[in-house]
């Protein structure tokens, strides 16, 4: 028998020992770092899973950094708008009428205070976090507003707020300073006061009212008491009559409506006095009554006339200095602080004989906002505006007309059996939907109208029996009836139209922080509650009140009056105001914390599956270490046994 290695193949052995040893280096590894490789091709048939995990930790993570970055401009805004209501309340109290303080001090310092909160205020709007602005929209890599000396005082011959002002009030009072209105005598009997023009400029005569029974007041060709004076476009006159049968009586009063620039309503009383209680104070004027007698003498109605005249044209002026100014001021901060949609305006032409408004460019004013806008907004219908006479809707655009801003009318529809449209000029800027008395359903109007980016909107009404939903006007019994129900129906579907045209502001910037979930907490510093406060305070810090001025003390009122209006809390429901942003803002925060909640549950979850696919319990290790170091010292005694036989030995 020949006893040899052959029988004890040592090269398998040496397999084996080999394989253990690279077991062993491996269990070495896994004991001292507890992962389960060093490289993913060792994973093995864990490998697509431990892709998969990591891939989605990686999603994670991106999605955390984005809620951590986004976590920092919502705290930021958060303080911001905490302070710009703390302003708005500061400032709604600021100023308090008939409150002018000892020496008028409150009149003294308005102006200064206010133009340190417009100032704090632009400084809020203008803040960045990492260089990014807020307050612009989309538009976050420059500040969307000019700092607050360019934007009152004008820069690099571009002029400012205060220019624009002075224009405005300049335009509104006129000349003579009588608010663009003309005062004159037709008869040595008769007092006429006239608009001078067709414009948006001074007081609109709105109405008349008299306690003397007998005294006639003239609208045109109408007579009586009270008169309401129609504002179709037309200029407006009043002719106030003093013959002798319609003497006025001491005691009786006449009352002249007014409309201001600004919208709002104002009214001179005028008291007729006798000569024995002469001389007028304000609001007064003497008549003349005749004597008695005897002998008798009759009463002279062109001396009343004539004092009636001095006493109007005394209560305007004093009016037209202290309502008109401060209504000027609060109009010219809507022109030059615009809103969405809208263009800046200024006063076209000379002030004081100025009849019309101009859409104001970057080569010549200052443009307070230059973030993310709206070319059309739901406010004022996208720039168009409806009226209605008689059996006739008229669809026009807006003046100034600004390429920029608003809708455009491009075209109608065709005439149907008992409904005519037409153009009321050579293009269709204007137009015109006549009713007849009758009206088929199924009848329909349509308009196209295009946004300044070219984009086509159609609105579409169709005539409907009963009631109308959106898209549709009820029949009425006449052709007024169905011209009021189509302007109601056209109203409605312009609002949705400019909605849908305008977006939310929200909108414009947004942070993915989950696979299914977007934050959006985009704001605009042209925003309705944002932009009634930059125009209130911007009006308040650019009026003065001169102890000289015997109007002071009712301007400040009236300035008092209007900032108390524009910042009162009950804008605080409307679309865009402090308070609404500040809970939209609210609202994007908890979708955050909630993504947040959620990615933190997760990771956990996914952290403890990729643990138990790449890391090992190191007492296992360790045992496995323990269990084959012994094979291995059993297999290098074997080994080393074999390597030695030998016939010798064996023997």
């Amino acid at each position: 028998m020949i006893v040899n290695k052959s029988m004890f193949p040592l090269q398998t052995g040496f397999g084996v020992i080999s394989k253990m040893q690279g077991r062993f280096a491996s269990l070495q590894m896994q004991l001292g770092t507890g992962e389960r490789a060093s490289k993913l091709s060792e994973m093995g048939r864990d490998l697509p899973m431990s892709l998969s995990v990591r891939a989605r930790l990686g999603k994670i993570e991106g999605f955390s950094a984005n809620i951590d970055t986004v976590n920092l401009r919502l705290s930021f805004l958060d303080k911001t708008m905490s302070r710009l209501d703390e302003i708005e309340a500061e400032s709604r109290n600021s100023a308090v009428q008939g409150q002018y303080g000892t020496n008028n001090i409150n009149m003294a310092t308005l102006p200064g205070l206010s133009k340190a909160r417009f100032d704090e205020l632009v400084t809020l709007l203008n803040a960045d976090v990492a260089g990014r602005y807020l307050f612009g929209g989309a538009n976050t890599d420059s500040a969307p507003l000019p700092d607050t000396t360019s934007l009152l005082e004008g820069i690099g011959g571009k002029d400012g707020f205060k220019t624009v002002v002075g224009e405005r009030k300049a335009a509104d009072a006129g000349a003579d300073g009588l608010g663009r209105l003309d005062i004159d005598q037709p008869t040595t009997n008769s007092v006429r006061l006239t608009e001078d023009g067709i414009h948006p400029f001074g007081f609109k005569l709105l109405r008349v009212t008299s306690t003397a029974p007998l005294a006639a007041v003239d609208v045109g060709s109408v007579a009586a008491s009270p008169v309401a004076i129609p504002q179709l476009g037309n200029t407006n006159t009043i002719t106030f009559e003093a013959p002798p049968a319609t003497q006025m009586l001491p005691g009786q009063t006449i009352t002249l409506g007014l409309q201001l620039p600004d919208g709002q309503d104002t009214q001179i009383t005028l008291t007729a006095i006798a000569p024995e209680d002469a001389p007028a104070g304000p609001g007064q004027f003497v008549v003349d009554p005749g004597v008695v007698g005897p002998p008798a003498v009759p009463a002279d109605p062109a001396i009343t006339a004539t004092n009636f005249m001095a006493a109007l044209q005394t209560s305007l002026k004093a009016v037209a200095g202290s309502e008109l100014e401060a209504a000027s001021s609060f109009a010219a901060a809507e022109m030059f602080f615009n809103g969405p949609g809208e263009p800046a305006l200024r006063v076209d032409g000379d002030p004081t004989t100025a009849t019309s408004l101009k859409v104001a460019t970057d080569a010549d004013t200052v443009l307070w906002y230059r973030g993310q806008s709206p070319a059309v907004a739901a406010e004022g219908l996208g720039r168009l505006g409806i009226e209605t006479t008689g059996g006739v809707v008229t669809l026009q655009e807006k003046s100034p007309v600004s390429a920029a801003h608003g809708f455009r009318i491009t075209d109608v529809s065709a005439d149907t059996t008992n409904i005519d449209t037409t153009y009321t000029g050579p293009d269709p800027s204007s137009v015109n939907v006549a009713f007849s008395a009758t009206l088929t359903a199924g009848e329909e109007v349509s308009v196209t109208l295009q946004e300044p980016n070219g984009t086509t909107r159609a609105v579409q009404l169709t005539a409907v029996v009963g009631k109308a939903v959106a898209g549709q006007f009820s029949i009425g019994g006449t052709a007024d009836e169905n011209a009021e129900n189509f302007a109601k129906g056209l109203e409605l579907a312009l609002t949705e139209t400019a909605m849908a045209a305008e977006g939310n502001p929200r909108q414009g910037v947004t942070a993915q922080v989950d696979d299914s979930t977007r934050v959006a907490y985009g704001l605009e510093a042209n925003e309705s509650g944002l932009l009634r406060m930059i125009r209130t305070i911007g009006a308040l810090s650019v009026e003065t009140y001169p102890d000289a001025d015997t109007n002071a003390k009712a301007r400040f009122d009236a300035m008092a009056q209007r900032q108390q209006s524009e910042l009162s809390e009950a804008h605080n429901s409307e679309r865009g105001s402090i308070e609404i942003l500040t809970m939209e803002l609210a609202v994007a925060q908890i979708s955050l914390n909630n993504s947040a909640d959620r990615h933190t549950n997760y990771k956990a979850q996914l952290d403890n599956l990729l643990s138990d696919i790449e890391t090992v319990s190191k007492e296992d290790v360790a045992m496995e270490i323990l269990a084959l170091q012994t094979r291995l010292q059993a297999s290098y005694q074997a080994t080393s046994m074999v390597s030695k036989l030998s016939l010798v030995n064996f023997i």
